[in-house]
């Protein structure tokens, strides 16, 4: 029953079960505020979406008003509209009324409590991220950390709307709660994390919301793909044993059938001789193929390898992901398609670690969407068909996916759709807001109007176990904010902005060599013997590499035992007498499968018996081949 305080007025004229109307009596109510409605099904929550004053000052009047200088008395009543929210029944489900109210009955300003109650904000400090205040109230919002990680965030607003100052926050949060996460920093913004929030104009909000400067300094681990420089190291991808089709996805240029026919023959030649082999392998084995169409995969793969991001050991997952810790992928200064790639294959890696279990669950966060996983119709990226797996099944295997992006319509609407939490600041571009409607559950014809006119800091945010859409007014960041736009004119009530101390470049070094110790005299050479080397050797080769090997050996073609170098020498003999060198190499495997076995070898049946030189050299040691 609500107190007699508290009503502001009265439900008049034709009502029904989704909306009223109500007289305004006297109180400072104003758009957006919550109230409480008496119906025989329980107090009902109801959120007043307009306000209107009506008075009898006629047309007529206004301009003999300002004709004679005298206003006559007014009469003014306010009147106020409300949409059901609903109420909560004896299972704490959210149910709507089916039956009008009454006409009549007194509306009360609804309290606290029976707000959170029916909005559904039921996580608090300890299990939830606090993001800001309820507008228009002092009270705090908390957004449910497992929705968010588990069921995916959008993060969208016009330039200058505040989405990065509202990721922060979150990301801000998640640090609190120790929530791995890998933040693609297009811009470079998010190292300010590790500096706390000096600005003379945020200190005075901290105290409004209950917050301290503070920095996560510590938790903090920051990429790049340009190299290491300062505290930032250099990240590397994995371009070992790499797949056709993985190769196929990385390339910004589409290969036509032909081509991707020599991509996989040649692959599937390289793997028959090798068991680890990397790009500029996979470039000489095409480079072999007599087709004409290998030119533009050559092409193709060696633009993949002068992007300079692969590597025989690339940097490892769980290097990324690790408890409590956010790992910061610098992209300030990297070319556009360089990014689309490191993209790509960081998230596949992550995905494919992370259904292993290799690494813990953990929130991905991508700044700039619009640029690694456009829409159709406004350009492609390598990068899109690895954001959309994650989108539609990271849930299952608790990879987090937060999207940020100051261009809904340009973001693939495939991915939009399955965030189950959006936050939403001032949009206003009729594109971008007909995207929003399209691809966010829960948002009306309404909304869109009162999208345009959110201040500059206010979301609207839905999900996160919220159960409907509320307008929230962000937080302040405890950290300083790294995506201040850059001041152009110095006025004296204009703070500079925040401008991030980046150390000096250490001048160019040459390669680094791995150190040995220097010779020391001793009476016995320290170089391993010819039988450790050629174990070495063959790591790295296949069975059928090694058998190759061992027929050309013994027939006296080559004189080493390393099937690397076994091939690479077979090859060039090939090429020279025009030779197939893949059934050039298959005719030897051949051979040592059927003939010339590692034990026992058939040299009395082998075809090559007469020119081979390990069978001369036997018959010589056993006498069988002298001259009688």
């Amino acid at each position: 029953m609500p107190q007699e305080s508290n009503v502001v007025g009265i439900i008049y004229g034709d009502v029904g079960s989704t909306e009223f109307n109500f007289t305004v009596d006297g109180q400072d109510l104003r758009k957006f505020d919550y109230v409480t409605a008496p119906h025989k099904e329980g107090y009902i929550l109801a959120q007043v979406m307009d306000i209107k004053r009506f008075s009898d000052l006629s047309f007529e009047h206004a301009k003999m008003y300002r004709s004679q200088g005298q206003l006559p008395a007014v009469k003014n009543d306010v009147s106020a509209y409300a949409d059901v929210i609903g109420y909560r029944d004896k299972r704490g489900h959210l149910l709507a009324p089916r039956t009008p109210f009454e006409v009549g009955s007194q509306i009360a300003l609804a309290d606290q409590d029976f707000i959170r109650s029916i909005l559904g904000l039921h996580a608090d400090k300890e299990s939830g991220a606090y993001v800001g205040l309820l507008k228009g109230h002092s009270l705090p919002v908390y957004l449910n950390i497992d929705s968010l990680v588990q069921k995916h965030i959008c993060i969208l607003a016009k330039t200058g709307g505040g989405k990065s100052y509202a990721c922060g926050v979150l990301v801000e949060e998640l640090l609190k709660k120790k929530i791995p996460m890998v933040i693609i920093d297009t811009h470079g913004e998010y190292s300010s994390l590790a500096q706390p929030n000096k600005d003379r104009k945020d200190k005075k909000n901290m105290e409004k919301f209950g917050i301290k400067a503070s920095d996560y300094a510590g938790q903090l681990i920051e990429f790049s793909p340009i190299g290491s420089r300062g505290n930032t190291k250099h990240i590397t991808l994995d371009g070992m044993n790499l797949e056709a089709a993985e190769i196929r996805d990385l390339l910004s240029a589409k290969l036509s059938g032909p081509q991707i026919g020599v991509l996989y023959q040649a692959i599937k030649e390289l793997k028959e001789y090798k068991q680890q082999y990397n790009i500029r392998d996979i470039i000489d084995a095409v480079n072999r193929s007599k087709s004409n169409a290998r030119w533009n995969v050559i092409a193709s793969l060696e633009s993949l390898d002068a992007i300079g991001v692969f590597s025989e050991e690339g940097t490892t997952m769980d290097s990324l992901v690790k408890k409590g810790k956010c790992a910061l992928i610098n992209m300030k200064g990297v070319p556009p398609d360089i990014q689309e790639v490191v993209v790509a294959r960081l998230t596949k890696e992550l995905f494919d670690q992370r259904k292993a279990g290799k690494i813990p669950p953990f929130l991905l966060v991508v700044e700039e969407a619009h640029n690694y996983c456009p829409e159709r119709g406004f350009g492609n990226a390598v990068s899109s068909p690895m954001l959309r797996t994650v989108a539609s099944e990271g849930r299952k295997f608790g990879m987090g996916l937060c999207i940020v992006s100051q261009r809904p319509a340009k973001v693939d609407k495939n991915i939009i759709s399955q965030c189950n939490t959006n936050i939403i600041l001032k949009v206003t571009n009729p594109n971008d807001l007909k995207a929003i409607i399209q691809s966010v559950e829960g948002l009306t014809n309404q909304t869109y109007n009162e999208i345009q006119r959110l201040p500059i800091g206010v979301a609207l945010i839905s999900g996160a176990s919220l159960q409907i859409p509320i307008m929230v007014e962000i937080r302040t960041r405890e950290t300083s904010h790294g995506g201040k736009s850059v001041t152009i004119s110095k006025g004296g009530d204009v703070e500079p902005a925040f401008e991030p101390k980046i150390p000096k470049m250490p001048p160019p070094q040459p390669p680094v060599i791995p150190q040995q110790a220097p010779p020391q005299p001793q009476p016995a050479p320290a170089s391993p013997s010819p039988s450790q080397q050629s174990t070495a050797k063959q790591n790295n080769a296949t069975q059928k590499a090694l058998t190759v090997n061992r027929v050309a050996l013994r027939l006296g073609w080559v004189e080493t035992e390393d099937p690397d170098e076994t091939i690479e020498i077979l090859t060039e003999e090939a090429q020279k007498m025009n030779e197939n060198v893949y059934q050039y190499l298959e005719s030897l495997a051949k051979l040592g499968k059927n003939f010339c076995h590692e034990q026992n070898p058939e040299c009395v049946r082998c075809p090559m018996n007469k020119g081979c030189k390990y069978r001369n050299q036997l018959g010589n040691r056993l006498g069988i081949f002298k001259k009688r």
